[in-house]
C-alpha cells in the first residue's frame, strides 16, 4: 500500500545537475549560472559538450558580459584543463585558411598561421562530436589545434561538415581565476 520507506528512484539526467554548492567546479556550470572573472561577472548563455572519443569529454561555455563574449573550454583528466577563447572571422587569417583546407592535394590546414602580430604553430588535430547541453543530436567536427612557441596564446579552427569552418583565439586559464559562482 504506502511505502514510505522507498527511495525516489533518480534517472542519468537528474544526477547529471547535481553538485555540491559549496565546492562548484567550472566544469558544473550551466546556463544561467554566474561566474567572476577579471574583476566582471559573466553569465554563462549556452552550454556545449564534447565527446573526442575513447572516454574523453569536455565542457564549453558561453560566457557573456555585456556586450563581451568569451568561451570556456574545460577538459578534465585528473586535473582541470580550461582555456578562454573569443571567436574570430576565419576569413581574417592573412593566409585563407578555407582554401587551403578545400584544396583536396593538401586536405589540411598549414601548420603554421600568423595572427595579430603572432605565430601559431599547428599542434594536433582531434576528431569528435558535440551538442548543445540541452540536446540529443551530436555533430561531427574535426578540430585543429595551434600555440604560439611558448604556449601561452592558442587557436583553433573546426570544420563542421564539408564546408563550413570556425576559428578561435585564446589563453590557458586556471579554474582558480574564476571565482564566487552562482548555480541557477
Amino acid at each position: 500500500m504506502f511505502n514510505w520507506f522507498k527511495k525516489k528512484k533518480e534517472n542519468e539526467e537528474d544526477n547529471q545537475y547535481k553538485y555540491d554548492p559549496t565546492n562548484v567546479r567550472l566544469n558544473q556550470l550551466r546556463v544561467g549560472s554566474f561566474v567572476d572573472y577579471d574583476l566582471k561577472t559573466w553569465q554563462i548563455i549556452e552550454g556545449y559538450e564534447y565527446d573526442w572519443g575513447n572516454d574523453q569529454f569536455a565542457d564549453e561555455f558561453q560566457l557573456q558580459e555585456g556586450k563581451n563574449i568569451l568561451f570556456l573550454y574545460t577538459e578534465e583528466d585528473g586535473e582541470m584543463h580550461c582555456t578562454l577563447n573569443r571567436r574570430i572571422n576565419i576569413h581574417d587569417l592573412p593566409e585563407d585558411v578555407v582554401d587551403v583546407m578545400m584544396d583536396k592535394d593538401k586536405n589540411a590546414p598549414p601548420m603554421r598561421i600568423p595572427f595579430e602580430g603572432e605565430t601559431y604553430y599547428r599542434q594536433s588535430e582531434n576528431i569528435g562530436y558535440q551538442r548543445a547541453h540541452n540536446q540529443n543530436e551530436w555533430s561531427e567536427l574535426v578540430s585543429w589545434s595551434y600555440t604560439t612557441k611558448d604556449e601561452a596564446k592558442l587557436m583553433t579552427i573546426e570544420q563542421w561538415g564539408e564546408e563550413e569552418f570556425s576559428a578561435s583565439v585564446g589563453w590557458k586559464v586556471s579554474e582558480h581565476d574564476f571565482s564566487n559562482i552562482i548555480m541557477p
